[in-house]
């Protein structure tokens, strides 16, 4: 029973080993990472090295490897990220001691400065938090003038609190600089202009088009007063025959209509000098009232719309 306890211990830890020596062989190592890197350089093949130089470093960093990696960065376009990598390189060969790989990184990154694509970020209002990024990654805002970035198309995003963001493409061309404008972000609050009066109107010409009213109705009453005071009248002149002194009225009937015609006459004068007044005062104070210019309102946009009448 012993020994068959032992047998089936024994037999677990040869599977434990050899499980464990299987995985090794199937995950790659850095040095086989990076190997493989060299074959493909070798083959000029460069986009395909650059991931695994990326992952050899990543599991065992060594400056030989960021050289590397840095020379296969250059040779797929990535200038900017090759310059900084080569300053990096030369950085560390230094203070390593190891001053032919510094002054060989220096040497790279010196060649690459004339074929640097450049960024120039400038903001027209910062917002409160504001952030940019291209391509995902922060932009250091207080970095000053223009700064590396690789050629090609990149996605910029500008956002804020209590803004809404703002997105572009920027377009990097090597050996030049792109200026890129960040425009103030909009508040997302709607903004809306004081009212005004409904008719949009003001007081004095309000006061105008009410004594133009009055002015039409007066000029109405004086030309119906007319029209009844010429009716009543011609009746009258029927009934009150008239020499050259006097009128007659040999009839009640008669006086009466000579009344009613005088009574509309003068019905009619009034409305024909109250008409007359209220339109010339309604003018006169149409003409004379001062502009005023009425605010429509601001949309997310920050239109406003104004006008003068």
């Amino acid at each position: 029973m012993r020994r068959s306890a032992i047998r089936v211990f024994a037999g677990l830890v040869v599977m434990f080993a050899t499980g464990v020596a299987r995985a090794d062989e199937a995950s790659p190592t850095a040095e086989s990472l990076f190997q493989e890197a060299r074959n493909l350089v070798d083959a000029g093949r460069y986009a395909e090295a650059c991931p695994k130089l990326e992952q050899s470093q990543k599991l065992d960093p060594a400056v030989g490897t960021q050289f590397n990696l840095a020379d296969c960065y250059e040779h797929i376009g990535r200038t900017a990220t090759a310059h900084a990598l080569f300053a990096e390189v030369a950085r560390i060969a230094r203070a390593a001691g190891k001053f032919e790989r510094e002054k060989s990184a220096k040497e790279r990154a010196a060649a690459l400065e004339p074929r640097l694509a450049r960024v120039d970020v400038r903001v027209d209002a910062p917002a409160p938090g504001l952030e940019v990024e291209i391509d995902g990654a922060a932009f250091d805002l207080k970095s000053a003038g223009a700064v590396p970035i690789d050629p090609g198309a990149h996605k910029v995003r500008a956002r804020a609190p209590n803004r809404v963001a703002w997105e572009s493409d920027l377009d990097a061309v090597e050996g030049r600089t792109t200026l890129l404008v960040v425009p103030a972000l909009v508040d997302p609050t709607p903004k809306v202009a004081p009212a005004e009066a409904p008719s949009g109107l003001s007081t004095q010409r309000s006061i105008a088009l009410a004594a133009f009213g009055v002015g039409v109705a007066g000029v109405i009453v004086g030309a119906i007063g007319g029209a009844i005071a010429l009716s009543k009248n011609a009746a009258a002149e029927e009934a009150c025959p008239k020499d050259i002194y006097q009128f007659r009225c040999p009839t009640e009937e008669g006086a009466s209509a000579w009344t009613s015609a005088t009574s509309a006459g003068t019905v009619s004068t009034v409305g024909f000098i109250v008409g007359g007044v209220a339109l010339a005062g309604a003018g006169v104070l149409w003409i004379t009232a001062p502009s005023r210019k009425t605010r429509v309102g601001t949309s997310l946009t920050g239109v406003i719309v104004e006008g003068t009448f």
